[in-house]
């Protein structure tokens, strides 16, 4: 709150801001959320462990250009340069480029992730609950409210939506 509120206040000019939040129980408490309320701003969590579904390219392009930008890099720091020219940083950054964001890294960032193509085994596997049954892939697509409220499946957090 630090540093989204103050960022925010002016702009908003009295209106409801929206938070988006990763939703780890580590990151909310009483005091956060009572926070968001009394400054109007409106707290959307996040399922813990759903960054694979919501941000598929993180491990199957964004780790590959991180690791192939650190490579080249670590060539100008072994021969001892000290200091690095931002032209130098983004010559290196666009080879990593080259070798990093391919159409087989981001169609398989999608893949593993099991979105595309949809592998519904894939995707709740990891946000369910060890101790709840995983939906079996079916033909029928569940809607919204049959994921969110059926009776056989329990919400794995409780899902503010507070305005």
């Amino acid at each position: 709150m630090r540093v989204f509120d103050p960022s925010t206040r002016v702009k908003a000019n009295g209106k409801t801001r929206l938070l988006i939040c990763d939703g780890h129980e580590s990151h909310i408490s009483a005091k956060f959320v009572a926070y968001c309320i009394k400054h109007n701003i409106c707290l959307h969590l996040l399922l813990p462990h759903s960054s694979h579904l919501l941000q598929p390219l993180d491990v199957g392009v964004f780790g590959p250009l991180k690791e192939a930008t650190s490579k080249y890099l670590n060539r100008l720091i072994q021969v001892g340069i000290a200091r690095l020219e931002k032209i130098k940083w983004v010559e290196n950054y666009n080879k990593a480029r080259g070798v990093a964001l391919t159409e087989n890294n981001i169609r398989g960032g999608w893949r593993g992730s099991g979105l595309v193509p949809l592998n519904r085994v894939r995707v709740t596997h990891s946000l369910s609950d060890p101790t709840t049954p995983i939906l079996q892939d079916n033909p029928i697509t569940p809607n919204f409210e049959y994921l969110f409220f059926s009776p056989q499946i329990q919400p794995l957090m409780p899902i503010f939506f507070i305005y």
